[in-house]
């Protein structure tokens, strides 16, 4: 096996991020190359709203990741995230074709497909479906049926969609820069594939993905996706926030929020504090009670864990999850939060690192790299020979770029 290039990149509110990893026969796991990141100005809560802007900048930021790397980029899976992406449940039924009754891999394909056909709107289509569980003749809970006897094979699968001109905007900001693209993968999908170990998963643990204009979460148990949703809060509006508060411009009050800003569980509300924020604000004897900032971030993170506990009440996982949180993204890096989570929703918490990769890594080890570095591995899942994993069918046809061109071809004279 002659090296192999897997890539990442993950198109984010506030930052672009790529991955460059190398696999070959010496090392089992993927070995990082290059990362790199730059600004992202061109979208708005996962969707893109300056085209341009975005293309240049993931230009930007490969350009650094192949400058580290020593090598170039020809093709990357992309993250795709998004107020936008659905996710539902969904079931198939078949009949075994042999006549001896064994399940081959074509019946599993047949039933996953079955339990696929779903009615969706013109402007949707499918990112991903992932098999839950198999009942083989109303036997429930069978993990890998192939091989096993039964006359009847049903399939429950976890399907998300997204709408296409968001997820073809996505892709064209990448193909633009000359980068094929090997694949779409749900944002949180990949951040979880990261960050949780398989124990974990077993378990019951949820992955927070605090990101700039938006969050998700993933909860697993029994090592199956049991629920993931976008919540319409990022770091962003903190941000946001700080700047309607202080009456100061977005990117004086992005600096403030950095070097200052930390939840109430990160410092003693009681001390009279105060800082002189003269220089940042560029005003004479600028000088804010701690106090003051803090509540604003308090406000905002209440409001996501509010959004957090009502999704953990949905599936009945409230204070129920053995391997508690990982929390990923560059809003994982505020003072305090997961103290407040940890507080708030009575689970162990911990900080997001990444699992499964050599190389340089520490380039990479900030929560926020989670994705890229997840997309990385997905490629590992999906490409690599030899790796045996749940197959997970990536929209409704096995490669999603056939049907790009083909729906390009309708804008040709």
């Amino acid at each position: 096996m002659k090296p192999y290039l897997l890539s990442g990149i993950d198109i984010g509110n506030s930052e672009i991020k790529v991955v460059i990893a190398k696999l070959d026969r010496d090392h089992p796991r993927p070995e990082v190359l290059g990362v790199g990141s730059a600004p992202s100005h061109g979208l708005r809560r996962g969707m893109v709203v300056d085209m341009e802007e975005t293309i240049q900048n993931v230009a930007t930021a490969v350009q650094r990741a192949e400058a580290m790397a020593g090598t170039k980029l020809k093709r990357a899976y992309v993250a795709v995230n998004g107020l936008h992406i659905k996710t539902q449940a969904s079931r198939g039924v078949i009949a075994v074709s042999r006549a001896d009754n064994e399940i081959s891999q074509n019946d599993i394909d047949r039933v996953i497909q079955a339990a696929s056909v779903i009615s969706l709107p013109a402007n949707r289509e499918i990112v991903h479906v992932i098999p839950r569980n198999f009942i083989i003749d109303g036997t429930e809970n069978v993990k890998n049926p192939l091989g096993m006897k039964g006359v009847r094979l049903e399939a429950e699968v976890f399907i998300i969609d997204g709408l296409s001109p968001y997820l073809r905007n996505i892709a064209k900001c990448v193909n633009e820069n000359g980068i094929e693209v090997a694949g779409l993968v749900f944002a949180p999908l990949a951040a979880s594939l990261s960050v949780l170990d398989k124990n974990q998963r077993e378990y019951g643990v949820m992955n927070l993905d605090f990101g700039g204009g938006t969050s998700s979460l993933t909860i697993f148990e029994e090592a199956d996706l049991l629920h993931s949703v976008v919540l319409p809060i990022g770091s962003k509006h903190i941000t946001n926030d700080l700047a309607v508060a202080l009456r100061t411009s977005m990117d004086v009050a992005e600096r403030i929020k950095i070097e200052h800003a930390a939840t109430s569980n990160e410092s003693d509300l009681r001390r009279r504090e105060n800082l002189d924020l003269s220089a940042l604000m560029g005003e004479e004897s600028f000088v804010l009670p701690r106090k003051q900032l803090i509540r604003v971030v308090d406000a905002r993170a209440a409001e996501l864990l509010d959004m957090i506990s009502a999704e953990l009440k949905k599936v009945a996982r409230n204070g129920m999850l053995p391997a508690g949180i990982v929390v990923s993204g560059g809003g994982a890096n505020l003072p305090g939060l997961l103290a407040l989570i940890k507080d708030t929703l009575r689970l162990p918490v911990r900080l997001a690192r990444p699992l499964n990769l050599d190389g340089v890594v520490d380039a990479a080890a900030n929560p926020s790299f989670a994705v890229a570095t997840g997309l990385v591995l997905w490629g590992l899942e999906h490409e690599a020979p030899n790796t045996k994993s749940k197959r997970v069918f990536q929209g409704s046809s096995e490669n999603p770029f056939i049907k790009v061109v083909d729906w390009l071809k309708n804008f040709m004279p």
